[in-house]
């Protein structure tokens, strides 16, 4: 049965660019971008868009062609800056990528080649990671710029990103079509899918305009809007809103350029922040801190959770502290689908543990492990999920391609239910394999490939383990050592130094490292996570 969307609206078929900056229905010259920091940095619509039209101009004369598909990776931390470059790329008629600053140069190659880049902009303490990923990668270091906003030191034979706004003004590249609007790629967005490496999920201009008028488009608050931009902006749980949305609609945006507990409790108070947009360690860390009752976040009126599931013990307690009447509600979203799939739509409350109801448009369908459609409520099986704001796949990755299916439907690798009375779904399970840490995306191959490249290891398995409820899953790797001496002398702490050279932080193996025999398969050769999994349990349960 396939849960038809029960409400439709309307979505323009502009391109990303004249949607955001035609008819403005707000004031223009009112700071809609603040940097945290630094208050007195702050950007109008009217700023924004004559550096947009400078970045243009700028990024062509840089070498970015429209038609071409020029991919631009921007890799840098959050700033007022930084949704500017992303108009400006994709304006020019690039392609935008973000990619995580934290990443070691190992994760930054494989990001670079994934999604096919040809220029780089990154700040001047990051610059050593990307150079030493992109001498596989056929980029030249004249394809890369210092995003200097902070003024730091512009490394010698560098050019800081300000040349690009030497060269005047261009328009950027305008459609008014539906196919077109489809069809036109907009930025290259990564996410590990349902299995596998992390890939290039392809994000049209479609894609965007379609998040931001099916979230936002029939949306009425009673008060104006105020957020806290403190989630990282390459990735899709903040880029729409962030990006997008806080220009289009007048939002205002107080960018921080990280997540530091303290500066987030005390810019919430600061600046009477109304919206906030979180994953469960924020709240987990807002809750258990005892420093934050020294905070009034009364201001609040709505807080959005969401990348992963949280338990209502911890959301019910972070309720309590922005106000009783102010919804702290889940939200369920992914890469594949721009963001946000279901929501409880403002100012409704709920405490069930549900992930809301779907957003228009959106069709939904839930089918059992034969792929077989489940034609009932409250039967759990895995989600599909359809229309405007699903992506039409992902960048030169066809073994990726077949979770989405000839109807249009994106197998989530997720399993729920639908309530039949409320028409709340519930998120129950994963079928994918993807381990979250604090709200990150790991996948197990990932790491597995990273250990496999070990010259004493020969076979290896990684999965999720849990240890305190609500903190989330922790990698663990299962190790096959070579033998001979160098196998021999390998131990845990061994193997945790040879992956931490090699990602990033939140990959680490702080599940711990097993060593044993052999790796359990099937007939097929596939990897029996299943029976690791129900070892780890047993372990966890004998340890309560």
């Amino acid at each position: 049965m396939v849960f038809i969307a029960e409400q439709t609206v309307p979505v323009p078929k502009k391109d990303l660019i004249s949607w955001i900056f035609d008819e403005i229905p707000y004031d223009q010259d009112k700071p809609i971008y603040i940097d945290a920091a630094n208050p007195k940095r702050s950007l109008s619509a009217n700023e924004a868009r004559i550096i947009v039209r400078k970045l243009v101009a700028g990024l062509r004369k840089w070498g970015v062609r429209p038609g071409q598909k020029d991919v631009v990776c921007l890799h840098a931390f959050n700033d007022i800056m930084y949704p500017l470059l992303f108009l400006g790329i994709i304006g020019a008629g690039g392609i935008f990528a973000g990619t995580n600053p934290s990443n070691t140069s190992y994760e930054i190659a494989h990001h670079l080649r994934t999604s096919a880049t040809k220029f780089i902009i990154t700040e001047p303490e990051m610059l050593e990671r990307v150079l030493e990923a992109t001498k596989d990668c056929k980029i030249a270091t004249s394809n890369i710029l210092i995003l200097d906003v902070l003024d730091q030191a512009v490394p010698e034979k560098c050019s800081s990103w300000n040349t690009l706004l030497e060269h005047g003004e261009q328009d950027w590249v305008r459609f008014n079509d539906l196919e077109t609007a489809k069809t036109t790629e907009a930025a290259h967005l990564f996410s590990s899918g349902t299995t596998g490496l992390p890939k290039a999920a392809i994000i049209s201009h479609h894609n965007l305009v379609a998040q931001h008028a099916l979230m936002w488009g029939d949306e009425e608050r009673d008060y104006p809007i105020k957020r806290l931009l403190v989630m990282p902006m390459f990735h899709v749980g903040a880029l729409p809103v962030a990006l997008c949305t806080s220009l289009k609609a007048g939002h205002v945006g107080v960018v921080m350029r990280r997540f530091d507990l303290a500066n987030f409790l005390s810019n919430i108070e600061r600046f009477q922040i109304t919206d906030l947009a979180m994953v469960p360690p924020m709240v987990i860390a807002t809750v258990m801190a005892p420093f934050t009752k020294d905070y009034n976040l009364k201001s609040v009126k709505s807080a959005m959770i969401g990348a992963a599931p949280l338990d209502k013990g911890p959301q019910m307690k972070f309720q309590e502290l922005i106000g009783a009447e102010a919804p702290c509600t889940q939200v369920y979203g992914m890469t594949e689908a721009t963001c946000i799939v279901t929501r409880i739509k403002w100012p409704e409350k709920d405490i069930t543990g549900s992930v809301g109801r779907t957003i228009p448009n959106l069709d939904m369908k839930i089918v059992d492990d034969n792929g077989a459609d489940i034609t009932d409520y409250n039967v759990t099986g895995e989600i599909c999920v359809r229309g405007p704001t699903v992506i039409p796949g992902y960048l030169h990755n066809p073994v990726g391609n077949q979770a989405f299916n000839p109807e249009g439907f994106y197998h989530t690798g997720d399993v729920g239910y639908c309530d039949p009375k409320s028409k709340l779904w519930y998120i129950v399970d994963r079928k994918k394999e993807l381990i979250k840490v604090r709200a990150w995306q790991v996948a197990p191959p990932e790491l597995e490939a990273v250990l496999l490249s070990h010259p004493h290891i020969v076979d290896a398995a990684v999965i999720g383990v849990e240890f305190v409820r609500d903190e989330g899953q922790l990698p663990r790797a299962y190790v096959v050592r070579r033998s001979g001496p160098g196998g021999d002398s390998l131990n845990e702490e061994k193997v945790k130094k040879f992956m931490e050279e090699k990602l990033a932080k939140y990959k680490e193996l702080a599940g711990g490292v097993k060593f044993v025999n052999v790796i359990p398969k099937s007939a097929s050769g596939k990897i029996l996570k299943r029976l690791l999994r129900d070892e780890a349990k047993r372990e966890m349960s004998a340890k309560l």
